[in-house]
């Protein structure tokens, strides 16, 4: 009996310490489910991660699967956010897509989930200039914030619809580099003959300077039903937790669609939390103007048109299977709407579901 005894006393002992380590587990593994989010401040058209972030989107679609968010900022002259992904500090983000499909060929291990903008970067020249759109710049030099920069991916691909030549076998142009901030002091030097540059710095020199515009993505034909900027996800990101894949997409797209709603709230919420500084009544006028209904649909037919002229271009490798490239580098994920639209005056959000040709039929 005694012998029995201890054996049953084992035996509740063992079951306790297992179930404790289960429970551990379980609230190990939890902890675990962090989705680290990048964001940066000054950007005004990176308004929706930070309504994401100060409204609590982000926190209550991962709340609901048990998930929590951290955010990491990318400082300006600190690691890029390439830099970022590819040592695992990121696990999702938003930015210009465009900026990283170099890097994505070269191995950078995102994939995009949604369109999130339309529009935000423009192209100027000085008032005196015998430039009037992208027919006249065969032989002139263009100041870019980087050389691989959206700004000089979209411009390539206008030019090349006008016949200019963009390849390394027969460039017509030349693009030249500068810091944002004097973009529109080389134009205005005349070390440049035009700049392409983003929003909140492309209007600002245009009022300071009185420059000409030239092209605008977000009302150009070929541009207005394309996104500038995106939504993506690591690959290990999806790998190993798509559900938080999926909750972040989510929760950016309502913000998306809350900026679109209301932009002066939005502008309000990013100067209040010291997120972009500048003018309100400006602020809101840029958001305004701009397109923030998102689509995963129309942003996976952006990257894809993006993708097969970029590649005739040279920008991306000839090698490159083009069609396997595209299906890596744009996800669906389960659970997440094409879209969604915000009713200001009810303050809830309303899933949009169906593949979109273009802003229309909204």
């Amino acid at each position: 009996m005694k012998k029995s005894l201890l054996m049953g006393m084992a035996l509740v002992s063992f079951l306790s310490f297992t179930a404790c380590n289960k429970k551990q587990a379980a609230s190990s593994d939890s902890a675990q489910k962090v989705v680290r989010i990048n964001f940066q401040t000054g950007t005004l058209c990176a308004a929706p991660v930070h309504v994401a972030m100060k409204m609590g989107l982000f926190e209550e679609e991962l709340a609901a699967i048990g998930q929590k968010a951290e955010y990491v900022q990318v400082v300006e002259g600190g690691a890029t956010l390439a830099e970022m992904i590819a040592s695992g500090k990121v696990d999702a983000g938003y930015g210009l897509y465009a900026t990283q499909m170099q890097a994505i060929e070269n191995g950078l291990p995102i994939a995009y989930t949604s369109g999130i903008h339309v529009g935000c970067t423009k192209y100027y020249v000085r008032s005196d200039s015998d430039i009037y759109s992208a027919k006249d710049l065969r032989g002139k030099k263009i100041g870019v914030p980087g050389l691989a920069d959206s700004s000089v991916m979209n411009l390539k691909r206008k030019l090349m619809d006008e016949g200019i030549g963009v390849t390394a076998e027969n460039n017509e142009v030349e693009f030249l580099a500068y810091a944002s901030a004097d973009l529109a002091i080389a134009l205005n030097n005349g070390a440049v003959d035009v700049i392409g540059a983003h929003d909140p710095v492309a209007t600002k020199g245009e009022r300071a300077y009185n420059f000409r515009k030239i092209l605008d993505t977000g009302i150009d034909e070929k541009f207005v039903n394309e996104y500038c900027c995106q939504q993506f996800v690591t690959h290990k990101l999806l790998r190993e937790n798509p559900e938080g894949a999926a909750a972040v997409t989510r929760a950016l797209q309502k913000a998306s669609a809350f900026v679109e709603a209301e932009p002066r709230l939005a502008a309000q919420l990013q100067i209040e939390n010291n997120l972009v500084a500048g003018d309100l009544d400006f602020n809101a006028e840029l958001l305004e103007e701009l397109n923030f209904i998102p689509s995963r649909s129309l942003g996976k037919k952006t990257f894809d048109k993006a993708a097969r002229q970029l590649q005739e271009a040279g920008i991306l490798k000839k090698t490159t299977d083009i069609e396997k490239y595209i299906a890596q580098s744009y996800i669906e994920l389960f659970g997440v709407p094409d879209g969604y639209s915000y009713d200001k005056a009810t303050k809830t959000y309303r899933e949009i579901n169906g593949e979109r040709k273009d802003f229309t039929s909204l």
